[in-house]
Parts: structure tokens; C-alpha cells; sequence
């Protein structure tokens, strides 16, 4: 079975050009407008007043948007109907998100302690980057890639189930009991305080551990939801 989702796990990967496009076609974008701001404030063309940059590592972060959403709606039924077995699809999907995860947020540390000190003395702002916003770099780079890696994690797992369960009435009462969550949540003092406990719980949490854990926990418990949804998934 290992080999099987493996298998599967491969055949995602080359199965989400787009997303690979879209997310090379904006990091190469923002890459050149470095470049060129860098190449006129040599010449003094460009002083960098009040201008901000965000964080370069950040925009990778779209591949873990766009994945989760290609996946489940596009390779399902081309795999089943290539013969391709539900339980491996499971644990295939798994094995890419947590993959992705870990290297977009390698990649994101390494460009945040590289590349980004680097473009700072050219952006009067600074950067604007998670790592630093979310109080992660406070932990150092090894904590800061674990606690990236299980947002990203979530995130991806999050989005995978509800691009899932689109095509079912349960997908649409889900997606307005989020919106009406929002919608009711945010004005209302009490209940907002409740929406700030959670984004604190995964986000902005002073303990990496708990942060880390409470993002491990709900990824594993959303995506288990996975296992009923795609079995009974018509091809």
C-alpha cells in the first residue's frame, strides 16, 4: 500500500502544472521588481521611501493554496478511472501535503534569514513576512520551520477538504456556516474574542509547542473526514 500511495503521490505532483505556473510566474515577478528597485537605488533613482516588500518566500506560499484545490478536483476521478484505488488517493494526498509543507516552509526560513536580510536596506518599510508578523522568528530557525510547516499543513489540509466536499449540499451548508462564522463573529465583542482565541491557538500562539501541536491535531482530525468523504465520492 505504501508503494501504491507513493505511486499516487508522484502522479499529484506532475499533475498540478498550473499551480506550479501560477506560483513561478508571481515569485519570478516579485524577484524581478527586487532586482530593478535594487538596481535603481544604486544609481539613487529610486530612494525606497515608505515602500515595503513582502516577503519573497511568502508568495510559495500559493502552491499550498492552489495544490489543495487541483488535487481533489482533478486527479480523483482521472486516477479512479486509471484504476487507482480511494485509500491509496488518502494517504498520496497526505504524503504531498506534508512534503509541500515542509519545503515551501524550508525554502520560506531560508529566504527570510538570506535573501530578505539582504533586501531590507532598500525597502525603507522592511519586509513584510509571517515568520517575523506571527512571532515565529522569536523562536529561532528550527522552531519557526516546525511551527511554518504545521500552519502550512493545516492550511493545505483545510482547503483539500472543502474543495472535496464542493460537489455535496454538506459542502454548501459548510461553506455558509464558515461565512455566517465571520459574518456574526467579528462584530459581536464576546464572540469575536472567541474567533481571536482561535487564530491565536494556530497563529500567534507564545507557545511554539502549543501552536505546533493544536495545528498537528486539527490537520490529522480534517483530514480523517477525508477517508468517508472520498469513499463515497461518485466517479
Amino acid at each position: 500500500m505504501i508503494n501504491k500511495s507513493l505511486v499516487t503521490a508522484k502522479i499529484n505532483f506532475r499533475n498540478i502544472k498550473l499551480a506550479y505556473i501560477i506560483t513561478g510566474i508571481t515569485f519570478a515577478t516579485l524577484l524581478a521588481q527586487d532586482i530593478v528597485y535594487i538596481i535603481l537605488s544604486l544609481f539613487n533613482l529610486y530612494p525606497g521611501a515608505n515602500s515595503m516588500s513582502i516577503g519573497i518566500g511568502n508568495y510559495l506560499w500559493l502552491l499550498i493554496i492552489l495544490s489543495p484545490i487541483f488535487i481533489p478536483s482533478r486527479n480523483f476521478r482521472k486516477m479512479m478511472n486509471l484504476g487507482g484505488k480511494r485509500n491509496n488517493f488518502f494517504w498520496g494526498c497526505a504524503i504531498n501535503y506534508f512534503i509541500m509543507s515542509a519545503v515551501i516552509s524550508l525554502a520560506g526560513i531560508i529566504f527570510y534569514y538570506t535573501y530578505e536580510k539582504f533586501i531590507m536596506k532598500y525597502y525603507a518599510g522592511g519586509t513584510l513576512n509571517p515568520i517575523y508578523w506571527f512571532g515565529w522568528a522569536d523562536n529561532g530557525p528550527a522552531i519557526a520551520f516546525i511551527q511554518q510547516f504545521a500552519f502550512l499543513l493545516l492550511a493545505a489540509v483545510l482547503i483539500h477538504t472543502l474543495t472535496a466536499i464542493q460537489d455535496k449540499w454538506y459542502g454548501w451548508v459548510t461553506d455558509v456556516v464558515i461565512i455566517a462564522i465571520i459574518s456574526v463573529f467579528t462584530p459581536i465583542a464576546p464572540l469575536r474574542s472567541a474567533l481571536v482565541w482561535f487564530f491565536n491557538l494556530i497563529i500567534f500562539n507564545s507557545n511554539a509547542f502549543f501552536q505546533i501541536g493544536s495545528c498537528l491535531i486539527l490537520a490529522v482530525a480534517i483530514y480523517a473526514l477525508n477517508k468517508i468523504i472520498f469513499a463515497r465520492k461518485p466517479i
